[in-house]
């Protein structure tokens, strides 16, 4: 028996019993609202500034979108060229795993004294954080080649070039789908921690004036833009990855 799934829906669903969820356990616990306020008054402190919350989420909104961008575009080129030239590899494959494993945000205030304060520092730190799960997920898509194929290729007088790209780029497509999901992580938390530290605007921004405010109403508020934002994008980017490599899923049955 064939089974429906709606991405969309299931997320929309999910969103509603957790704010359920979240108000019940408010009222029940009786926890104070300058600790932990119910959604309803959240969304009681959301209504007075909602111009001022959408123009500082579009900002968000922007720059993750940008950082996502160029960070996968950068990451898929960096994939290909190492996944393609061994010399390439050996050059720059444990150098990436080495700034991987640096934290990204923490390079923000450098960035700062760099390129001064505004946009540029959250869209570059998104960016590199959104780079690296592309650039290893493409590397891991092309190593995953079968050896048999690739010499059965080679003996049949395919060139480098050809299996490249007749199979090696068609082989990455599910696991550069995949790292979106990642990616799209990453650039976000990039942009808002670029906020909170060096940015003017954005919802970090809105989170660390109303948290030194102790507006905890309006701090869950920008909170929980932030996680609607973040499931959406979640889910736009999982509904993409079935249509990028459709023939990477198996279908789900009861």
């Amino acid at each position: 028996m064939r089974s429906f799934r709606n991405p969309a829906i299931e997320s929309l669903l999910a969103l509603i019993l957790l704010f359920v969820l979240w108000e019940m356990g408010v009222h029940i616990s009786g926890v104070p609202s300058f600790i932990l306020p119910a959604p309803s008054e959240v969304f009681e402190a959301m209504l007075p500034h909602m111009s001022v919350l959408w123009r500082h989420s579009m900002v968000t909104l922007g720059g993750t979108l940008l950082s996502l961008v160029l960070g996968a575009g950068l990451g898929m080129l960096a994939g290909l060229a190492i996944g393609y030239s061994p010399g390439v590899s050996r050059l720059l494959y444990p150098i990436l795993g080495g700034l991987h494993a640096l934290p990204m945000s923490a390079f923000i205030p450098i960035f700062v004294v760099w390129f001064g304060t505004g946009m540029f520092p959250k869209v570059l730190a998104g960016l590199l954080i959104a780079f690296f799960p592309v650039t290893v997920n493409v590397v891991t898509g092309l190593r995953t080649i079968e050896s048999e194929l690739w010499e059965m290729l080679r003996t049949i007088g395919a060139t480098r070039a050809q299996i490249f790209r007749k199979i090696g780029v068609p082989n990455t497509l599910p696991y550069f789908s995949a790292s979106l999901k990642v990616a799209v992580a990453g650039a976000f938390i990039g942009n808002v921690v670029g906020e909170m530290i060096a940015a003017g605007s954005g919802l970090g921004y809105v989170l660390i004036l109303s948290t030194n405010g102790m507006n905890m109403p309006l701090a869950f508020a920008a909170l929980s833009i932030l996680l609607l934002f973040g499931v959406a994008l979640f889910t736009v980017f999982d509904t993409l990855e079935r249509f990028i490599a459709p023939w990477a899923f198996r279908k789900l049955t009861d």
